[in-house]
């Protein structure tokens, strides 16, 4: 309902207005909020937060344009969930990890989901969470603080924006360990196996910080050094043609792993899965040698812009406060970020390497011809 809401919205704020047919606009659902933005020139600022200021009136679109936004919904589900095993995998992993969690729901639902929605039911979901005291306004570009000011008494920002106001991290509470085999026949389709498992920590671990050790983790284990991956998998045995290990925080108790792979000839989707699992574990037995660990590192640097160039450094920071506003997080200040490299530590890494080695809650899907699962 609320990606039918963001459609509506949107449509209710841009469409009433003459916009240049050069402007740049879009917005989005994700799990945890939903976004709107525009762009234009700076001496367009006054225009452009006026219309966003308009996400918060009613909702006046007519019966007919919201029944035509439901079937473009249901056609965006066909587009992306239709013959597309990844994507309806990710859907039921996401249920199973995050069970209990407000992010185990999908976000386009079901096609029952959308064809249950109502104009009514859209406005008052609209009413109570369309609210400036809701809403997080972030502004980047070449302007300064006094002008931003300025735009938003000339257009007449509502008020309720709290500049100091703190924003509200998702909670979220891991599920019992548990396992589950997801199955998914294609007979035309390449064999592929996903793996994902999510793990609580021992202790919690600031957000950013623990993003930038995930990061270097995975980094680690894509690697054919030793303490890699592409070693026991690709070349000392021929097990999987090509993967892929991503690792990210979920929040600061909790991290997710993510094993993506296709199996070389001859070799089921049980068996790669199977020796990934045993190699993981060798390799969080043996922990990750300093060598590996400082040659990563020295790369690790592109993960953060160059502090020295202003134009890179005020790029990347307007692309990480907006992915940090997205989820639902307060950014860091640039000076905090600065930091974190410093702080980054190969016993920490190590740390983490046995925390998703070990019992945490695993999905797995098999995708491909059936002959190839076992």
């Amino acid at each position: 309902m609320a990606h039918y809401v963001e459609h509506l919205a949107w449509l209710n704020a841009v469409g009433a207005k003459q916009r240049s047919a050069d402007r740049h606009s879009n917005a989005w659902t994700n799990a945890y909020a939903v976004g709107y933005w525009l762009s234009g020139k700076p001496d367009e600022l006054d225009d452009i937060l006026q219309t966003l200021s308009g996400l918060f009136d009613p909702l006046e679109v007519s019966l007919e344009f919201a029944n035509e936004e439901r079937d473009i919904i249901s056609r965006e589900y066909e587009s992306r969930m239709v013959d597309r095993p990844d994507a309806q995998a990710t859907e039921s992993m996401n249920a199973f990890l995050y069970a209990e969690n407000a992010i185990a729901s999908s976000v386009l639902g079901t096609p029952d989901d959308i064809s249950g929605f109502t104009y009514d039911n859209a406005r008052a979901l609209h009413a109570v969470t369309h609210r400036p005291e809701n809403a997080t306004l972030v502004v980047t570009g070449d302007i300064t603080e006094r002008e931003v000011s300025r735009a938003l008494k000339e257009a007449n920002w509502p008020e309720g924006q709290n500049v100091n106001a703190d924003i509200e991290s998702p909670t979220f509470e891991l599920a019992a360990p548990a396992e589950t085999l997801l199955r998914y026949p294609e007979k035309d389709a390449s064999a592929r196996v996903i793996f994902r498992r999510v793990v609580a920590l021992p202790e919690a671990v600031p957000f950013d910080l623990l993003e930038a050790h995930t990061t270097l983790l995975g980094n680690i284990l894509n690697t054919n050094l030793v303490g890699g991956l592409a070693g026991p998998l690709r070349f000392d045995a021929a097990i999987a043609r090509r993967f892929d290990v991503q690792i990210w925080p979920v929040d600061e108790r909790h991290i997710e792993l993510s094993f993506t792979a296709r199996p070389d000839r001859d070799v089921s989707l049980t068996a790669m899965r199977t020796v990934f699992e045993e190699t993981l574990a060798e390799i969080s037995g043996t922990g990750i040698p300093d060598q590996t660990y400082q040659r990563v590192l020295s790369r690790f640097e592109h993960f953060w812009p160059d502090w020295d160039d202003g134009d890179e450094t005020a790029r990347w920071m307007a692309d990480y406060t907006l992915e940090r506003v997205s989820t639902l997080r307060k950014p860091l200040p640039l000076h905090d970020v600065k930091r974190l490299e410093q702080t980054l530590a190969h016993q920490t890494i190590n740390t983490l390497l046995n925390e998703i080695a070990g019992e945490g809650r695993t999905a797995v899907a098999f995708i491909g011809p059936k002959e190839r699962f076992e």
